[in-house]
């Protein structure tokens, strides 16, 4: 599908030179009398490879037509994180370097997305925030701010994180899955 710089938003996915692209920032640059630029940082959907792209304003891209479903996580074994979509209860496996960067995230019948080209996998796609419950942690001291306000903690998957002191173990906290910020 074809469309234009302008419509090109953050987790559009490129078709380039039949290589698959996913726009993970984009900024737009207008100079004086020039012509407007419109750069994209992208992620190789392959290779995990990132590179930068810079086209005239009102360049013609093409889209590559992926679609987003709702799965769930079941588990993982080894290596090998499997999902089943809730539509059609397909089931996928993916490879750990599929979801290397969100497996610290992952916990079992969580629900995510799948986005799918030609039938295959080719990212997983988490919500913003999820709840977990704290396993581990150190009890807080009362004036200790200088981590302010927080202390380490180990959440039910295993990933650290910093967490309010006036929480403890067993405790629900909810974590951003982009920047891995609890609260």
């Amino acid at each position: 599908m074809k469309i234009t710089t302008s419509d090109v938003k953050r987790w559009t996915v490129l078709k380039i030179e039949w290589w698959l692209y996913r726009v993970t920032e984009t900024a737009h640059t207008h100079m004086g009398r020039w012509w407007a630029t419109d750069k994209y940082k992208v992620k190789d959907i392959v290779t995990g490879k990132t590179n930068v792209f810079t086209y005239n304003a009102w360049a013609v891209l093409e889209q590559a037509e992926v679609s987003t479903n709702n799965a769930v996580f079941l588990y993982s074994a080894w290596d090998n994180y499997s999902f089943m979509e809730n539509d059609n209860w397909e089931m996928h496996d993916l490879d750990k370097s599929m979801v290397d960067d969100i497996a610290w995230y992952l916990k079992e019948n969580m629900d995510c997305y799948l986005t799918i080209y030609e039938g295959n996998v080719i990212w997983v796609v988490m919500p913003i925030t999820c709840t977990y419950t704290v396993t581990s942690t150190v009890p807080g001291v009362k004036w200790d701010r200088a981590q302010a306000g927080k202390k380490p903690a180990t959440i039910e998957t295993g990933l650290e994180v910093m967490i309010p002191l006036h929480k403890n173990e067993g405790d629900t906290v909810t974590v951003n899955t982009e920047t891995g910020e609890a609260s």
